[in-house]
């Protein structure tokens, strides 16, 4: 049986095909693609987590481990953006989240210290698929659907000896936001106008990741500095 379901990708409503047993990764990534070739706005392929009205970019490509950072934060306390793509505002540089269920692999659920993952949601991951699909209030957080500033821009480098942060110039920070844009092939200079945009407000990082706590730690102390 096949149900017919519309989900809202930043502000896009994309009807998907939803098979019985379908991974749940996969109907979201085909949603995103049609959000991708309709948004009027840059979307990033970011994870993203806020608290105190301020959001921290998680930007890079799948496998980088932005699901698990994200999946860390919000079990100290963070609000849920996103763990896959974000919405740039093209005049201030603020962005809207996607806060669709978490992906998180088998390791990934075994090192936040989830039980499996049931058909708790509409679209649950099959018992073959790689990852399962986990709504963020399993992790103690709520998601937040409001236009946010970017506080910080963290790049992701796991498996560091020990955790550390170490600051990234502006320039960095530009260029990781264009890099991580999906649709900015599309958009021309309003793409280069909402990552310049996002990039003057934040304050860029690299985060050497020994542990998932030790990491989520470190974000969480990054927002107890003022951004600026």
């Amino acid at each position: 049986m096949t149900e017919r379901l519309v989900l809202d990708v930043v502000g896009v409503p994309v009807e998907v095909s939803a098979p019985d047993g379908a991974p749940a990764e996969e109907l979201y990534a085909a949603a995103a693609l049609v959000a991708i070739e309709r948004s009027p706005r840059l979307l990033l392929h970011a994870g993203a987590v806020a608290r105190d009205g301020r959001a921290v970019l998680f930007p890079g490509e799948s496998g980088t481990g932005k699901s698990t950072m994200v999946a860390a934060c919000l079990r100290r306390g963070f609000d849920y953006l996103s763990d896959e793509l974000v919405a740039v505002e093209t005049d201030t540089g603020c962005v809207t989240g996607w806060a669709r269920p978490l992906m998180l692999t088998a390791w990934a659920q075994g090192a936040l210290g989830l039980g499996p993952v049931g058909p708790g949601t509409a679209l649950a991951t099959a018992a073959h698929a790689t990852k399962a699909a986990v709504p963020c209030d399993r992790l103690g957080a709520t998601a937040v659907a409001a236009t946010l500033p970017v506080a910080h821009v963290v790049e992701l480098r796991r498996g560091a000896p020990q955790t550390r942060l170490v600051p990234r110039p502006a320039g960095e920070v530009l260029a990781q936001v264009l890099r991580a844009g999906f649709n900015h092939y599309r958009l021309g200079a309003g793409a280069w106008a909402a990552a310049a945009a996002l990039a003057r407000g934040a304050r860029g990082w690299r985060l050497e990741v020994s542990g998932l706590d030790e990491g989520a730690d470190a974000v969480r102390d990054l927002l107890s500095r003022r951004s600026g």
